[in-house]
């Protein structure tokens, strides 16, 4: 009954107190903002904001909500990061749930078991080996038993309603699935010992149309353990024990006492300026607040502004120089933090991005070894979302369970989809990981060490006060996404709509392409050719979730790309 009030209301809500936009995936507010890649849980989220929850009720309530409804992006199996600003205290804070590589976890692991696998098969991917110990549950209560007001009970309940009772599937989630349904059917073994996500999800490939409900009690019932019993619920008891009991079945590694030791890690936020604001920025294992502010940091020396007005094609080449040093940095110089040093000061520093901004050519790019690095010493499937309270308090998290269903194994009797995280790390020396990205040895396999991201959730402040939250989801281009929203506000003075909407171009590095994220216009592809850049037919994208404070408004924005709806009062 939970759940059917809190939609209820929390539409009727929306429709007293939150305007409407053109477009469905902008919302406009006087008091509270919730912006997800899914509209059941802005809506939750927004209900919780518009009972006298704060930003962070709100973030637990679409936490727990998203583990339902976009089960192969999120949930109660992966992890995270979320950046919290608290307005009273003007603090913010830093908060590290990444999932955790097990106690027997090796730097060779990966290599031994391809060799005494099938032909072709990635480890590192899918089954039981790719699995870290997932972080959700701990981050999520730990940042709601110190900065909350609500209960967990209260702020679970409606993920439980979605759960047992239902919800309605969308395009995003029915194009995931069919994506899916191609790599069981090339690997039909996988439909008997990944079992849940074929008969669950995918319906033994009769696959779901738009509209239709998606039930999972399985799920439901381990939503009213963890909202009775907190987080021990999941990381001891008959849970930790079916998780155990399906990595032996599996050949996994994850042991009792790998969950039962998995913390979550308050850090220190990293910070940066441009141009008058103050970033608010995750440090690694995230690489994204690091690769953020070397590449603003770059295009800070350049008249970004005034290249958007004459010359676009100008502007997207300065970008993408600025990403292609940023990428190359991550590649050779991060990782976690607690396993060993990275030169973050360096690398984020005024004078380093001085020196590769010099090294840009307006009209010209370089061979790969020529990114990162100049005049330097040496110094040793993801879902986000942004909220903003009544107060000024600001929420930016991204959470992930890495590939699409993640590494397809679950807890059947749970419901409990599991990570595939251990890819992130730089599982084997002679490729690169799922998404294309090289690792230096800084982030090879360990016991207890969490695997580099490209998560970057963001706070911006003004004057004191949180004028923007903003993070993506997909993978490396979550960072390139992020930046180019980031550059549309600021910079080139694009509406909310137009700077999300915007064609993106990505470059990481290595491969040296430039990937779009739809088609280009013709006469930027041929202005990039000219310029020295390879293009790639191949369509990348990242998703992202922004809200927005401008005076007394409050706007919102869930990327089209992936099919969310803000939700404001």
């Amino acid at each position: 009954m939970m759940r059917r009030t809190i939609l209820i209301v929390g539409v009727l809500g929306m429709l007293a107190g939150c305007q409407p936009s053109h477009s469905e995936w902008i919302a406009i507010a006087q008091n509270g903002m919730v912006a997800t890649d899914s509209q059941d849980a802005s809506e939750i989220g927004m209900e919780v904001l518009r009972s006298g929850g704060n930003a962070i009720d709100a973030a637990t309530a679409v936490s727990f909500a998203l583990a339902v409804t976009r089960p192969y992006s999120t949930g109660l199996g992966g992890g995270g990061f979320a950046l919290y600003y608290d307005a009273g205290e003007k603090k913010s804070y830093a908060y590290d749930f990444r999932e955790v590589a097990p106690a027997a976890a090796t730097a060779a692991m990966f290599e031994v078991a391809r060799a005494e696998g099938r032909p072709g098969s990635e480890p590192s991917q899918r089954g039981a080996l790719a699995v870290a110990v997932p972080g959700v549950v701990a981050g999520r209560l730990a940042m709601q038993e110190r900065f909350g007001t609500w209960s967990r009970a209260e702020l679970i309940g409606p993920a439980i309603g979605l759960a047992r009772d239902g919800f309605d599937v969308d395009e995003d989630y029915v194009r995931r699935c069919r994506q899916v349904v191609k790599y069981y059917n090339r690997n039909p073994r996988m439909k008997l010992t990944h079992r849940y996500v074929w008969q669950r999800h995918l319906r033994e490939g009769k696959i779901r149309k738009p509209g239709s409900p998606l039930v999972q009690p399985q799920l439901a019932r381990l939503l009213e353990l963890i909202a009775r019993d907190g987080a021990d619920a999941f990381y001891q008891g008959p849970v930790a024990d079916a998780i155990v009991a399906t990595m032996q079945e599996h050949g996994g590694i994850i042991t009792r006492e790998d969950l039962a030791n998995y913390r979550a890690i308050q850090r220190e936020p990293i910070h940066s300026t441009y141009r008058g604001h103050d970033l608010v920025l995750m440090p690694p294992p995230s690489s994204g607040g690091v690769c953020l502010a070397e590449a603003l940091n770059i295009l800070e020396n350049v008249d970004i502004a005034g290249m958007w007005r004459r010359d676009r094609v100008e502007a997207r080449h300065a970008i993408i120089e600025a990403l292609k040093h940023a990428f190359a940095d991550r590649a050779r110089y991060l990782g976690d933090t607690d396993f060993g040093s990275a030169p973050i000061e360096q690398l984020m520093s005024k004078t380093y991005a001085l020196s590769l901004a010099a090294e840009m050519g307006p009209t010209s790019s370089h061979e790969s070894d020529d990114y990162g690095t100049v005049q330097f010493v040496e110094d040793a499937g993801t879902s986000h979302f942004s909220i903003m309270d009544r107060w000024g308090n600001v929420v930016a998290s991204t959470e992930t369970i890495n590939t699409s269903f993640g590494s397809l194994l679950a807890v059947d009797e749970w419901g409990l989809i599991l990570n595939n995280e251990m890819d992130d790390f730089g599982a084997y020396r002679d490729r690169p990981n799922a998404y294309g990205l090289e690792h230096s040895a800084g982030n090879a396999v360990a016991a207890g060490k969490r695997p580099l991201s490209s998560m970057s959730p963001t706070i911006v402040l003004k004057d004191g006060q949180a004028v923007m939250a903003l993070g993506g989801a997909g993978g490396p281009r979550i960072i390139s996404s992020v930046l180019q929203v980031f550059l549309g506000l600021v910079d080139f003075e694009l509406s909310l709509e137009d700077a999300v909407d915007l064609v993106r171009v990505h470059h990481q590095w290595k491969p040296n392409e430039v990937f779009f994220d739809k088609n280009p216009p013709e006469k930027l592809a041929e202005g990039l050719r000219r310029r020295g850049h390879y293009l790639s037919s191949q369509r990348k994208t990242g998703v992202v979730q922004v809200v927005r404070r401008s005076r007394s408004q409050l706007s919102g924005a869930s990327d089209p790309r992936k099919g969310g709806k803000p939700a404001g009062y």
